[in-house]
């Protein structure tokens, strides 16, 4: 299942390919990757169908889902390594353990477990050190990482994941890698001048009675329904700037859903160049 154009999936493929925005990479997928494995992008791009097929065998429209289909195609297709098991499940007493989300071999004989994740983390400050978290509010980056590495990436430890192990591997040494790929979404409330002067980060957030501080920074704003908030929609045509009319319909909003509401926007660089900017905007209280 799909909803994605080919466009799309390939630009969210290029995305995470290349690495470009995440929290935690103990190992990074550039390690395993082919060499020359960009040519091999190109003629993808050229001839799109095995990346639609695959893509289109994904469980569900949830990003998560489609995430993960989505880097299972990338090591399948541009990576020097051999996928031994992906999605198996650890059972102890009859019961789910822990699930495995990939294992590989590289090309070195090592073998890795990997716990991929894709989050969008908002920087509270007042929160700090501890200062990412989602836009639920429920999750963060510290527990997302405390969570992986005291569990999900231990469940090949007890006698059920080494037994699991030895049925296709003589060696049950493996090398935990946690991936968490995503956005920063830096806190742009006390002073956006300075943030859109200096910085390069390609996301922000802020509350919705200081949106008018972002009009000089930031136009072109389109609603980012998931699953497309890896890369911009290019065919949403629905685009708002930050004016009054925004500003009320977001208000009415915020009173039936207090969630956020993330916006891929064009950043102006000067007055001939924009680049992507990803805002989320918050209810006053968030």
């Amino acid at each position: 299942m799909t909803l994605h154009s080919a466009d799309q999936l390939l630009a969210d493929l290029e995305w995470l390919l290349e690495e470009r925005e995440s929290f935690v990479l103990d190992y990074p997928l550039a390690g395993f990757l082919i060499e020359g494995w960009r040519s091999n992008l190109k003629r993808l791009s050229d001839q799109p169908e095995p990346i639609v097929q695959w893509m289109a065998q994904a469980k569900s429209h949830f990003l998560g889902t489609y995430f993960e289909q989505l880097f299972s195609f990338a090591v399948q297709h541009f990576a020097d390594a051999q996928v031994l098991a992906e999605h198996e499940q650890i059972h102890v007493a009859g019961k789910t353990y822990g699930e495995v989300d990939l294992l590989v071999k590289n090309r070195a004989g090592m073998i890795f477990q990997f716990e991929i994740a894709l989050k969008f983390y908002l920087e509270r400050n007042d929160l700090r050190p501890h200062c990412w978290i989602g836009p639920n509010k429920h999750d963060s980056l510290v527990k997302k990482q405390t969570h992986a590495r005291d569990h999900q990436l231990k469940v090949l430890n007890v006698e059920e994941g080494q037994s699991w192990l030895k049925s296709f591997s003589n060696d049950t040494a493996v090398t935990p890698n946690l991936m968490i790929f995503g956005r920063h979404f830096y806190d742009l409330n006390t002073d956006a001048k300075s943030f859109f002067e200096y910085q390069k980060y390609s996301g922000g957030w802020i509350r919705l009675k200081r949106l008018f501080a972002l009009e000089h920074f930031i136009d072109d704003l389109s609603e980012a329904m998931k699953p497309y908030w890896i890369t911009p929609n290019p065919i949403n045509i629905d685009i708002k700037q930050i004016n009054k009319a925004l500003h009320e319909e977001l208000s009415i909003r915020f009173e039936h859903d207090p969630r956020p509401v993330l916006f891929s926007c064009a950043r102006k660089l000067n007055a001939y160049e924009n680049s992507v900017f990803w805002l989320f905007i918050c209810p006053d209280e968030w």
